[in-house]
C-alpha cells in the first residue's frame, strides 16, 4: 500500500465519520478522484495514478519473482483502491 493510502487507513480507522465518508467514495461517478479530494482536503497527497500504479507495481513484482521469470503477463491485478475499501470494512 503507497504511503498516501496508508496515512488515509490510519485517519480512518482512527475517525468513524471519516471511514464513513471513505467508503461512500465506491458510490460516485469517478470514485478514485473522490477518494483522493477527500484525501487532499486531509493534506495527505493521493492521486488515482498512484492508487492505479500500486496494483500495477504488485503484479509486475509478482511476475519477475516467478521461477525462471513469468513470460505472460497477468490478465489483471489486484485492483489497490478496492483492496483499501475491503481493509476499512
Amino acid at each position: 500500500m503507497c504511503e498516501g493510502l496508508m496515512a488515509l487507513r490510519s485517519a480512518a480507522l482512527a475517525d468513524p465519520a471519516l471511514r464513513r465518508q471513505i467508503l461512500d467514495t465506491a458510490s460516485q461517478d469517478e470514485p478514485l478522484e473522490a477518494l483522493c479530494a477527500l484525501a487532499r482536503a486531509l493534506h495527505i497527497p493521493l492521486t488515482p495514478e498512484e492508487i492505479i500504479g500500486e496494483g500495477e507495481e504488485s503484479s509486475c513484482n509478482q511476475t519477475k519473482s516467478t521461477n525462471g521469470g513469468n513470460p505472460m503477463p497477468y490478465d489483471c491485478f489486484d485492483d489497490a483502491y478496492e483492496m483499501f475499501l475491503i481493509s476499512l470494512r
